[in-house]
């Protein structure tokens, strides 16, 4: 084996350090000898004769590098390196063989051995090979930092940029409901509601963290309709009822360019669907309609009944809940109807314009 471009004072860096090294081979002459080549070098050594033994050693923990015989009793060098590595990723390992099978070494390195070294080889050979050994293992520490720092900086990075358009859409929101006095509240509301049906009925932790950001952005879109139209007293026309039924549209279009706010889309889009196909804005129907718009939807209708708007004031919580009652399976998905009303009872809301 050559020399690989060390210089004198940095074959011996890794030496000086008082690194452990554990040698495991069940010839005891060689064991020896690769004590008295390593520990002038500074190395720390200790041994074992098979892989059995010098596993109990290892689990001892505080070793910088092993060197394994391939062919030993109880457990051969290749099993003990994939165990040893499983044990402890950030160990650093050579395994010396007496044979010169390209095939050894292939197993060897790839079952996670830093090096390869062919027996016999001299002092300054093992020498090079197991700081070349410990190089390899010292960069994929740095590699593996570097990267895991990259994912950290990347996710705050993120992070802060999501911030940033959860602070946008909270503007909006606040925009929208200065607009939009008899709605103030509304989306709070409605996400309390989402949350408390989306729990109980067994949704996922992050199912539900999706319902509740939909909950509070699903009128966003209101913001593109006319102030005339949204507080308007009396029945819509016909042309203005078009303009608020594009309101769950034009929320997606606000929100679909930002990646953060993709999981939110379908509980948005289709709250507003019926469940018997009567809804808008594709008419989907049943099962076709995501859980989380189904849930929306049902939590949406209920706050506005019990809110009073500029075209009636709000309805009692009894009338309300009739009204869920009479339309599940028509508008409503009738498990979430059913699901919402037995936590209503535990569900805390605080509103002025709610009636008793």
């Amino acid at each position: 084996m050559g020399f690989t471009g060390y210089t004198q004072k940095e074959s011996f860096l890794f030496g000086m350090a008082g690194l452990r090294v554990l040698v495991i081979d069940d010839d005891d002459c060689l064991r020896f000898l690769i004590r008295e080549w390593l520990e002038p070098a500074g190395y720390i050594v200790e041994e074992a004769s098979d892989g059995v033994e010098a596993f109990e050693k290892l689990r001892t923990g505080g070793f910088n590098i092993f060197l394994t015989d391939v062919l030993m009793p109880k457990m051969d060098g290749i099993a003990f390196l994939k165990k040893a590595l499983v044990h402890d990723p950030s160990i650093a390992s050579v395994v010396m063989s007496g044979s010169a099978e390209l095939s050894t070494a292939v197993s060897a390195l790839r079952s996670g051995a830093c090096d390869y070294i062919t027996k016999p080889f001299s002092g300054e050979a093992l020498l090079i090979t197991i700081e070349r050994a410990l190089h390899k293992k010292e960069l994929e520490r740095q590699l593996e930092d570097y990267r895991l720092n990259l994912e950290n900086k990347v996710k705050e990075q993120t992070n802060e940029i999501n911030l940033m358009y959860t602070r946008s859409i909270d503007a909006m929101v606040n925009a929208l409901e200065a607009k939009d006095f008899y709605t103030r509240g509304h989306s709070q509301r409605v996400m309390t509601y989402s949350v408390a049906t989306a729990k109980e009925m067994g949704m996922a932790d992050e199912d539900v963290e999706n319902l509740k950001r939909a909950a509070i952005l699903h009128d966003i879109g209101k913001i593109g309709v006319r102030d005339m139209v949204i507080n308007k007293p009396g029945e819509l026309t016909m042309d203005e009822f078009k303009e608020v039924i594009r309101h769950p549209e034009l929320s997606v279009n606000i929100i679909e360019p930002i990646p953060f706010f993709q999981p939110l889309l379908p509980a948005i889009k289709h709250h507003h669907e019926r469940y018997n196909g009567q809804g808008y804005p594709l008419g989907l129907a049943g099962e076709e309609i995501p859980l989380s718009a189904r849930i929306l939807s049902v939590a949406d209708t209920f706050d506005a009944m019990t809110s009073t708007r500029p075209y009636r004031k709000a309805l009692r919580v009894d009338d309300a809940i009739a009204e869920l009652r009479r339309c599940a399976g028509l508008q409503f998905d009738p498990d979430v109807v059913t699901t919402f009303l037995s936590c209503l009872p535990r569900i805390h809301i605080s509103k002025q314009d709610s009636q008793d």
